[in-house]
């Protein structure tokens, strides 16, 4: 049996008491008010992990010349059409409003033929864009969603995946 070298040692082999786990919750409450969790870690925690699991290319969002010389203000329009590139793809969206919780999500992608899959917060929703690349999803939820790109017209290409946009 191993004995403690020092105090601190012997110290560390103690279980928690009640001192300590009011130690700890001071410790934590102070944390969350100089240091808070960012509110979106968890969405780029899971889009952290998808793009591992796939080894996924990422689409990068592009700028639209409208939006680059935009300044900050308190009020704002969401934009309707979004446009991502990766080497060799591209990919542009627009959302069209269903109803007040739902939106259409018709999309374009450079990969005819290529399976488009929309991943929501518990869900995902799969089209295949046809010989033009157009593709469409009817009915999604409003909140941040995710697009994978599966080419079959590149055998061996790695799925392309959009970073998180908001509906």
């Amino acid at each position: 049996m191993n004995t403690p070298q020092n105090d601190e040692e012997a110290l560390a082999a103690q279980s928690l008491d009640a001192l300590d786990e009011r130690a700890l919750a001071l410790i934590r409450t102070r944390l969350d008010l100089v240091d808070p969790v960012p509110v979106d870690l968890t969405e780029r925690v899971k889009f952290a992990m998808t793009v591992a699991s796939l080894e996924a290319e990422i689409a990068h969002l592009m700028n639209d010349s409208a939006m680059a010389g935009a300044t900050r203000t308190t009020e704002y329009d969401r934009a309707s059409t979004v446009t991502f590139e990766s080497e060799g793809l591209s990919i542009m969206v627009t959302l069209e409003p269903v109803d007040r919780d739902v939106v259409r999500v018709r999309g374009w992608v450079t990969a005819p033929g290529a399976e488009v899959e929309l991943r929501e917060r518990s869900r995902s929703q799969e089209a295949t864009a046809d010989d033009e690349g157009r593709f469409v999803f009817e009915r999604v939820d409003h909140g941040t969603v995710h697009l994978v790109i599966r080419r079959h017209d590149e055998p061996g290409s790695r799925p392309v995946i959009t970073p998180g946009i908001e509906i």
